[in-house]
């Protein structure tokens, strides 16, 4: 796809859709609006205030023979502006890309507008565009007259033009990244194995200069991953230990931060002896979700290259059952040197994510840690499919993912991690079990996986419930969602600033 910029009238840009955004407090006199009334005299008042009234999500198209350049106006409802931030510019540029795309079109200019800085907007747009026009049907036979959007024309202010291009330039980076994530997400369990998913990983190291390295089941057993191995025992194929590593240029100094982001890689999970239900168990394809958001997210952070050293981990496995499965009662020997009692081996991705982590701060040498995971069907329960659960250790590095989330335009919401929920994980036998009770799940699965950080700064993201979405949405196929990618690149960011500072 074909970024342009337009610096001149809106009115005067040729292409086949011009997308103009509407909010809720604008008139046909508003300065954004009143030069598109006085070239089109009466057809914008034929729509405004019915089709069009600035409400989230409303769209408009009128056909204009006369007084634009473009041969279609879409106007796009864009709610109050107070709250058209960068994420709201996003949904609705993803918006205007699906409408010109379902009307066979193949050339889109956006008039920007709002309050954001120039950079930031366009990277909004162009993300979006992108994310919006991703096709999940990777195996459905494409179709012969099927057309897509080869150019999109920015309309920007002149003095904008020199800071649009790197945001144009970041969007696009972003968008991709989430998109690979996504398209990880989507394949079954069929094509994606966990050998595949570190293939996979391995093409895109080697693409972009990143260093990859994949431990098997020999090795894995060499370092002692005992929990790793029995989620994996019971498949045929082997569990995998991906380590995705960025470098920046100049050389890290003793004491300098280091990043690690642990992504839970389960390819399939039937539960194990615990099966789930017929009924959904096809969506746990997607339990690898925050393992892709992780490779995703190292692809961009490769291209944005950011003065911070910063190390990918993505934990893979098969939960299946079989005669070789580990079972509910089974003691198991962490990498940590933990012993832990399985209660129900459908808690599964703690068990693949204690090891990890337990490696990235001891043998990576991380300073930070982030896990990303679809854990926990409590956190669906509490959150809904809006916003991640996140809780951590230390309340400073806490607040810097809730912050960098806010900025990525991705909904997180604090959950507690409190002492006595660690009462609820003791064992009669082990160091510490799989599973407490049947009350708060999201926290004591966190609870479970701080055992292994120890006193390294360390945030869980659970993202069971924003990892895909069960139906389309105006600005976003059905399906993953890519959700944590944009996130932790954020994160990535500002830390180094903060280390430069």
């Amino acid at each position: 796809m074909n970024f342009e910029t337009w610096t001149r009238d809106p009115r005067t840009v040729s292409a086949d859709a011009l997308a103009v955004f509407v909010f809720e407090e604008d008139s046909l006199t508003s300065p954004a609006l009143s030069p598109f009334d006085e070239a089109l005299p009466d057809l914008l008042s034929s729509v405004f205030g019915t089709e069009i009234r600035g409400k989230v999500g409303e769209v408009a198209v009128i056909h204009t023979p006369n007084g634009l350049s473009a041969k279609r106006l879409i106007l796009i409802g864009a709610g109050p502006s107070a709250q058209f931030n960068a994420r709201a510019l996003r949904q609705r540029s993803a918006q205007a890309a699906r409408v010109t795309v379902k009307k066979g079109l193949t050339t889109l200019a956006i008039a920007l507008r709002g309050e954001l800085e120039p950079a930031v907007a366009a990277a909004a747009a162009a993300d979006g565009i992108l994310t919006g026009l991703y096709d999940p049907a990777l195996y459905r036979k494409p179709k012969d007259d099927v057309k897509t959007i080869e150019t999109v024309t920015l309309c920007i202010a002149p003095s904008d033009e020199a800071a649009v291009r790197p945001g144009i330039d970041r969007g696009v980076i972003l968008g991709e990244a989430v998109n690979f994530a996504r398209t990880l997400a989507q394949e079954p369990s069929n094509k994606l194995t966990p050998l595949e998913m570190a293939r996979r990983a391995q093409a895109m190291a080697e693409r972009e200069g990143l260093t990859c390295s994949v431990f098997g089941r020999d090795q894995l057993t060499e370092l002692g991953m005992g929990a790793l191995l029995a989620v994996g025992q019971g498949s045929a194929q082997e569990p995998q230990l991906i380590r995705l590593s960025y470098r920046p240029a100049a050389e890290a100094a003793p004491g300098d931060i280091r990043l690690a982001l642990v992504g839970k890689g389960i390819t399939f999970d039937t539960g194990g002896i615990c099966i789930k239900p017929r009924d959904a168990m096809w969506e746990m394809k997607y339990d690898m979700s925050g393992g892709a958001a992780v490779i995703g997210a190292m692809q961009a952070i490769a291209r944005l290259k950011p003065p911070i050293a910063v190390d990918g981990y993505v934990a893979a496995a098969e939960n299946m059952p079989s005669a070789t499965s580990y079972k509910p009662g089974d003691v198991l020997h962490a990498y940590s040197g933990k012993t832990i009692e399985v209660i129900d081996t459908d808690a599964e991705g703690r068990l693949v994510l204690c090891d990890a982590l337990a490696y990235a701060r001891k043998d990576g040498g991380a300073t930070h840690i982030v896990d990303l995971a679809t854990l926990t069907g409590a956190v669906m329960v509490a959150l809904g499919q809006e916003r991640a659960g996140l809780m951590g250790t230390e309340p400073a590095f806490i607040e810097s993912v809730a912050q960098a989330a806010s900025a990525a335009g991705e909904k997180v919401w604090q959950l507690p991690l409190d002492e006595e929920y660690g009462e609820l994980m003791k064992s009669d036998i082990a160091d510490i079990k799989n599973l407490g009770n049947r009350y708060a799940g999201s926290i004591t699965a966190a609870w479970f996986l701080r055992e292994f950080v120890e006193d390294t700064p360390w945030v869980h993201l659970d993202i069971a419930g924003v990892a895909w979405l069960d139906g389309d949405k105006a600005d976003l196929a059905k399906g993953p969602t890519g959700f944590g990618v944009r996130t932790i690149v954020q994160l990535a960011e500002q830390m180094a600033v903060g280390k430069s500072d």
